[in-house]
């Protein structure tokens, strides 16, 4: 099964703990994720995270909902029309430049007073980690082609 999303934002993280750098276009290196970002390598190399759950959180934010993840948890790529329902080995094309799903779903902390209160939280389905298959240059606007399948 295929659909389309689009890119509506990108940010790269030079160093952890520090704000992040909005960008119009990044480049991604093969095996390793952004360049330039401080967190390179491994099977989580790029964050990405649906436009819906962004406005979500942001929502709550300024309803003063203190979710632990809302503060620490910052996207690569910020997707409008990512699905809920990617599976791990799913494939992402934007132009020459291939995503596998690594890791689909963030985990939830007890310390966290939306989990501890048994309130749903975005995060837990409306996160992803890719690694960048192949590379190359993305921009905002870019549309994303999601191949479902396992390859």
């Amino acid at each position: 099964m295929n659909a389309d999303a689009k890119i509506v934002g990108l940010t790269r993280y030079r160093k952890k703990g520090e704000p992040g750098e909005p960008l119009n276009e990044i480049n991604l290196l093969e095996g390793l994720g952004v360049e330039g970002d401080f967190h390179q390598g491994g099977e989580k190399q790029i964050s990405l995270l649906s436009l819906e759950a962004r406005l979500w959180i942001d929502e709550q934010i300024m309803q003063e909902k203190k979710g632990l993840c809302f503060a620490r948890f910052r996207e690569n790529i910020l997707i409008e029309g990512l699905p809920e329902d990617l599976k791990s080995g799913g494939l992402l094309r934007v132009g020459d430049v291939v995503l596998r799903i690594s890791e689909r779903g963030k985990r939830c902390y007890d310390a966290c007073a939306l989990f501890s209160e048994k309130m749903p939280c975005r995060l837990s389905r409306s996160v992803a980690f890719a690694a960048v298959e192949q590379g190359g240059t993305i921009c905002i606007g870019d549309v994303i082609s999601i191949d479902k399948t396992f390859f």
